[in-house]
């Protein structure tokens, strides 16, 4: 009321006068001298620019008629001002306390960010407001039109976008590789290091198997010098090509598999080849080594041994060796000695034969061969006649060194037979086809005159065996003797009574 009551009388001592108040006036009803900013306006004449009559205080309206960025904003219901527009804006920005007075004095540790509509979290909450809050980034059209022709664009807080890069544009890693796209997607304000926003399974080359544990850097390494990619050293994420796994890895067969890496592989590891996989999909004949016969259904670990790397006894391919040192697909399979050891121990080579295992058995069985008694009778010198055709080829070819051999003395029937001969060594030196043929070993015919002992008479009709009875020769066997035996009568008949 005091207040009040010594503005009318001075204002009624004016009109008393005919005076007109000046600035010295102003100053016996005015508070103090104004702020800086407001110092254009300090006198009696300007008191209703922000004073309304017969009206305690400061107007809210009148304030917001200069400030016009803040009307908008409150009206807009964005920023600070807007949660607090049922306040007086003197309650925080009071005046009339001199030039250098600071019409905002801001408790930067207590304000608390969030009711401008813009948390600060993460490394934000560490950050210094000056080092955002700068004239470089004030981007807002109504603050810059009204603050800097005053001077005042270093003094305000407001203006500033809530995008990642109005602030972090001189330092965006990734350069032009996603422009139009929120930073946010993949990071967030813990840091810019790790993108944990971002799902690489939402992308056209979803990560599986080892792929996983590959690092970022690995994958998108910085653009070589001429190369696509956002320069300035940063990572390439696009454009990327992914098409084939030789867009990353070298391929360590050399074009052998026409890059065709999946029909083996998978991202499980290069070495864990699914077996079931490969021999459902794998061409095997694209390698030059058609699988037929047992060939077809036998486990591809059964001739590719990574672990053996010299061929061992049994079956077994030649490799060359990878870049990797691993072995890969090229065998060595011009023969079937590359892959199976010679169960003939190099007979047939080195009897001057070509080691060609198909000449006699095929890839569906190995047992029994195609090698026949026709054929038989057309290599060999030794032909097959007689009791010799139903003979097992076994009981023929077959030694005590090894279980059997095709390469064996057929000079004469001793060379087969001397075990089983029932002379002993009576007819040493003499060939059995004297008296037998290969149909049985009985007596064809024999010539008893031929001998040294003819028979005629009442001998010519006496059986075989009634002069030429057992014995027992000196290696313990007993056979029938015909040699040596008397020629005198009483060597059969006894002396004479």
């Amino acid at each position: 009321m005091e207040g009040r009551a010594g503005w009318a009388v001075g204002l009624a001592l004016c009109l008393f006068t005919g005076a007109r108040p000046g600035a010295a006036d102003g100053q016996i009803i005015s508070p103090g001298k104004l702020s800086g900013a407001h110092a254009e306006w300090d006198g009696i004449r300007s008191c209703t620019r922000c004073h309304e009559l017969r009206k305690p205080g400061v107007s809210n309206t009148l304030c917001l008629e200069c400030h016009t960025p803040l009307r908008t904003r409150i009206a807009a219901r964005r920023g600070y001002h807007a949660t607090v527009a049922d306040q007086g804006c003197a309650e925080c920005h009071k005046d009339h306390f001199g030039e250098d007075f600071a019409l905002v004095r801001l408790d930067t540790l207590a304000f608390d960010h969030s009711d401008t509509g813009y948390d600060l979290e993460g490394a934000h909450e560490s950050t210094g407001c000056r080092s955002c809050h700068v004239p470089e980034r004030v981007a807002d059209v109504d603050v810059v039109e009204f603050k800097e022709p005053r001077g005042a664009l270093s003094h305000t807080f407001l203006g500033l976008p809530t995008t990642c890069e109005a602030c972090h544009a001189q330092d965006d890693p990734h350069g032009s590789q996603f422009e139009g796209r929120e930073c946010t997607e993949c990071h967030d304000t813990s840091g810019w290091e790790e993108a944990g926003g971002f799902d690489h399974s939402r992308t056209r080359y979803p990560l599986t198997g080892l792929h996983v544990q590959v690092t970022c850097e690995e994958c998108h390494a910085p653009a070589r010098p001429g190369g696509q990619g956002a320069g300035r050293g940063a990572l390439v994420f696009k454009p990327l090509s992914f098409g084939t796994c030789q867009a990353c890895h070298a391929d360590p067969h050399r074009g052998a598999m026409e890059g065709a890496c999946t029909r083996c592989h998978s991202t499980a590891g290069w070495k864990r080849v699914d077996p079931s996989a490969v021999e459902g999909r794998f061409n095997h004949r694209s390698t030059g080594f058609d699988l037929v016969g047992r060939h077809a259904s036998a486990p591809c670990a059964s001739c590719h041994d990574a672990r053996a790397r010299t061929r061992p006894a049994g079956i077994h391919l030649a490799f060359d060796r990878s870049t990797l040192g691993d072995p890969f697909p090229r065998p060595e399979a011009g023969s079937c000695l590359a892959c199976h050891d010679d169960a003939h121990a190099g007979e047939f080579h080195e009897a001057g034969r070509a080691s060609d295992c198909l000449e006699c058995h095929d890839q569906t069985l190995w047992v029994p061969s195609a090698y026949g008694i026709t054929r038989h009778n057309q290599d060999s010198p030794f032909v097959l006649d007689g009791a010799h055709l139903v003979v097992e080829c076994s009981g023929c070819h077959t030694t005590p060194e090894r279980p059997r051999t095709f390469v064996v003395d057929h000079s004469s029937c001793a060379s087969c037979h001397a075990e089983t001969d029932p002379h002993g060594e009576q007819f040493s030196g003499r060939a059995c086809d004297e008296c037998h043929t290969t149909s049985s070993f009985s007596i064809r015919t024999f010539d008893h005159a031929t001998t040294a002992y003819p028979l005629d008479g009442a001998h010519a009709t006496v059986e075989c065996g009634a002069c030429h009875t057992s014995a027992i020769v000196p290696d313990g066997r007993t056979v029938v003797r015909y040699r040596p035996l008397g020629m005198e009568c009483r060597d059969c008949h006894g002396a004479r009574p």
